[in-house]
């Protein structure tokens, strides 16, 4: 997280120096303008003006082109017109260069603040945690019970990151904790909703909680799924073993077909073939020698025979 921080802290600073920059260079642009305002560049130029009108009057009247009187009246207008041209041109004060630096500092301080609360909100700092958290129990022998009891620490610390308990609940599982699977797996449905594939985990779990015994309250979560996923392989193979165990080996042989046509695991689609196996052989030959069933596996094991 150090490292986080220190990028976070890092990037903030590149934008903080993007915001003050034009305030800097403001200074430098303040005092050429006071240099400009000062020189009296306008009313120079408007001096200019008039000498080089008057110097073409001058020329004008030397070559005789106009008379004295003419003269005198057409400098008496240029003299007014300069009077005009540069009456009441005091150069206006200019702002400090430090006026603006209060709505600065606002924006500033909104800019940090708010990137650091919307990156709470929305970043992943809670998975980095996690992430990291992983990292130290790998490194320190990485066994599933060091793994459990730092991702409960992690838990009690961002109880509301389905992350946390998406890392739990296998853990949980796989050393059997099933009371604390359930929890862990309700708490990941509650976050990320009820999808078919977590729902139909959670019909698994409390059919191995309650012995392998089908009650209403997992027969409402297979049908949930269904009604959403008519083909979901773990929701198929857990009604596939409770046909079996009631003896319905056709029924359970029909919904591990399902199962295994849905599932990409390998080993899970060699388990159910050989738990279709076992169903074929505890339906036994008829009373005439030919069996009760034959799914189309076997028709085709048949059929490939010499």
């Amino acid at each position: 997280m150090t490292a986080l921080w220190v990028g976070l802290a890092l990037l903030l600073g590149v934008a903080i120096m993007f915001l003050l920059l034009p305030l800097w260079r403001s200074r430098g642009l303040r005092a050429a303008q006071s240099a400009l305002e000062t020189r009296g560049d306008e009313v120079q130029d408007n001096v200019t003006v008039f000498r080089d009108r008057l110097a073409d009057l001058e020329t004008e009247l030397s070559r005789g082109e106009i008379d004295q009187a003419r003269f005198d009246t057409r400098r008496l207008e240029l003299e007014r017109d300069l009077l005009a041209d540069t009456e009441g041109q005091t150069p206006q004060e200019l702002k400090s260069t430090y006026s603006g630096w209060w709505l600065t500092a606002i924006v500033v301080v909104a800019v940090g603040f708010g990137s650091l609360y919307a990156y709470y909100r929305e970043g992943s700092a809670g998975d980095l945690e996690l992430y990291q958290a992983r990292q130290q129990v790998e490194q320190d022998g990485g066994e599933p019970q060091q793994f459990i009891a730092r991702f409960e620490q992690e838990a009690g610390r961002q109880p509301e990151n389905p992350n946390v308990w998406a890392s739990l609940y296998p853990l949980y599982r796989d050393s059997q904790q099933y009371t604390k699977a359930d929890h862990a797996l309700t708490r990941l449905i509650d976050l990320k909703g009820r999808a078919p594939s977590l729902v139909s985990e959670l019909a698994q779990i409390r059919f191995v909680e309650n012995d392998r015994q089908i009650n209403d309250d997992i027969r409402s979560l297979a049908d949930e799924v269904l009604a959403d996923d008519p083909r979901q392989p773990t929701v198929h193979g857990l009604l596939g073993f409770a046909d079996f165990t009631d003896g319905d080996y056709q029924g359970a042989m029909d919904h591990w077909r399902i199962a295994i046509a849905g599932s990409d695991d390998e080993g899970s689609q060699t388990a159910l073939r050989q738990a279709m196996a076992a169903a074929r052989a505890r339906m036994g030959p008829t009373a005439g020698g030919a069996p009760v069933e034959q799914d189309s596996e076997a028709r085709n094991e048949q059929g490939s025979r010499p």
